[in-house]
């Protein structure tokens, strides 16, 4: 590498140990040169092996891309390991040493070959050999923290199987890869860290079956893959933050049940899931804060009985705002909530879009408020005692054999008030021979015998309204005729 680094931009003085970089040679002959104009942002000439090693602030060699881009593979190595990667760079400055020298999967460079069109796998395959036996180190088996490593490498478009099996920090390794659209099945099962490690995946279509048995920390670490339709059902049993994990993925049509029963925090865990219909009976038993964990999914409708049963905490500022709720799940909600029996702490509530809640959704929020908390619902989840609106009323003539009109009263209050009439005659209900909100009175029927009609309108709230009408039988009308002849 001596005769390929230099300490000046034109590449006329050679680099001596502990100098640093200002170009390098394309061993290509294409005489794509990389530079580094700023002497704080030199990496450092190191031997043995030959490398030049990074201070993963700013240090970075740049090369000029030429006209058209590169399409096809890099083949990058370092002291820490040696992979080869789909790359799609456009033409113009592009780094060498990590995105502003921030981001490399490792302290140092070795080598690196970018070609133009795809090398084979038996081609990356030797050229990797070669850069091992010039010192790169081959596996990154033996990395325990890759974060950052890929952070923002916008040029990857496909990601090697490479052997991660003692990594435990995940933080930000793929954070910001949006050119790939599949994932490798990793070993991540020494991995106790995800934070943001996938965050703006967004061109990512499906994603594997990885072992995430010992993550405790799930923050933003697939926030934004937006091009997710579906997840797989990892091992989460360990994980306590969920904040963020999901939020932005706006294609998931479904969630599996996965396991959150060590779950505290599950702010805005979902938020702006808004393909989502349905939500599975996770176990939310340690949760303490569901602030705008569903918020903006609007398209979702079902959530399950029971959810909250045994919840930890009451944080739920808008937890489902800006959903669509059906009047069962947000009754099944609330209900969950009463069941929970929290009494203290921040014992918010909110919900909008979807449906208001029925009677028993209602009663539910009268518990709550009684308990501290402040509850905000579709239709405002005021509850109102019914009060009759119009009386009910008989019409036509009450005659035995005649057919009378039933019309029911009307009613108002909150939650909208369900009215049951009842009929009876002479103090016998014959509420079920009403037809189509007719009667007819039975021939025979004794004049003067009562027939009342009574409205009872309900809503689970208390005192019913009532109201009633009654008419008297009457005799039949009787007509008299005479005929006479009439002559012409």
């Amino acid at each position: 590498m001596a005769t390929t680094v230099f300490t000046n931009t034109t590449r006329t003085i050679p680099a001596e140990v502990g100098q640093g970089v200002g170009g390098m040679t394309d061993l290509s002959g294409r005489d794509n040169h990389a530079a580094q104009a700023t002497a704080a942002a030199r990496p450092i000439y190191q031997t043995a092996p030959d490398r030049v090693t990074l201070d993963r602030v700013d240090d970075r060699m740049t090369v000029t891309v030429p006209a058209g881009g590169f399409t096809g593979t890099m083949v990058l190595a370092t002291d820490q390991g040696t992979a080869s990667y789909g790359v799609n760079i456009p033409d113009g400055p592009y780094d060498i040493g990590g995105r502003d020298g921030l981001y490399f999967p490792g302290n140092a460079i070795v080598g690196q070959l970018i070609r133009d069109g795809a090398l084979s796998e038996g081609e990356a395959a030797a050229t990797e050999a070669y850069f091992v036996e010039n010192g790169a180190t081959a596996s990154y088996g033996a990395v325990t923290n890759f974060s950052s490593f890929w952070e923002d490498w916008l040029e990857l478009t496909s990601f090697p199987l490479i052997d991660t099996s003692a990594g435990t920090n995940f933080s930000n390794t793929w954070f910001g890869c949006t050119g790939l659209t599949s994932f490798p099945l990793i070993d991540t099962s020494s991995g106790t860290n995800f934070y943001q490690t996938w965050r703006d995946c967004n061109s990512l279509t499906s994603f594997p079956l990885i072992d995430t048995s010992l993550v405790t920390n799930f923050y933003n670490a697939w926030q934004n893959c937006n091009s997710l339709t579906s997840f797989p059902l990892i091992d989460t049993s360990s994980g306590t933050n969920f904040y963020n994990a999901w939020r932005d993925c706006t294609s998931l049509t479904s969630f599996p049940l996965i396991d959150t029963s060590s779950g505290t925090s599950f702010r805005d865990a979902w938020q702006n899931c808004s393909s989502l219909t349905s939500f599975p009976l996770i176990d939310t038993s340690a949760g303490t804060n569901f602030d705008r964990t569903w918020r903006n999914c609007n398209s979702l409708s079902t959530i399950p009985a029971g959810l909250f049963d045994n919840v930890k905490g009451g944080n739920f500022t808008d937890a489902f705002t800006n959903t669509a709720l059906t009047q069962t799940s947000i009754d099944n909600i609330l209900v969950s909530l009463v069941t929970s029996g929290i009494a203290a702490g921040t014992r918010v509530f909110n919900q909008s879009g979807g449906s208001a809640p029925s009677a028993t959704g209602a009663a539910a929020i009268d518990t709550l408020r009684s308990r501290g908390w402040t509850v905000t619902v579709t239709g405002g989840g005021a509850t109102i005692a019914p009060t009759i609106t119009s009386a009910p009323q008989i019409t036509g003539d009450p005659v035995a054999g005649e057919t009378v009109t039933i019309t029911n009263a009307t009613a108002s209050g909150t939650p909208t008030p369900t009215i049951t009439p009842t009929l009876a005659l002479g103090g016998t209900d014959v509420t079920g021979d009403m037809a189509g909100g007719a009667y007819q009175i039975p021939p025979g029927t004794t004049v003067g015998t009562t027939l009342t009609l009574t409205s009872v309108a309900s809503n689970g709230v208390s005192p019913d309204a009532q109201d009633s009408v009654s008419v008297t039988i009457i005799a039949s009308y009787s007509y008299s005729y005479r005929t006479e002849q009439i002559n012409p």
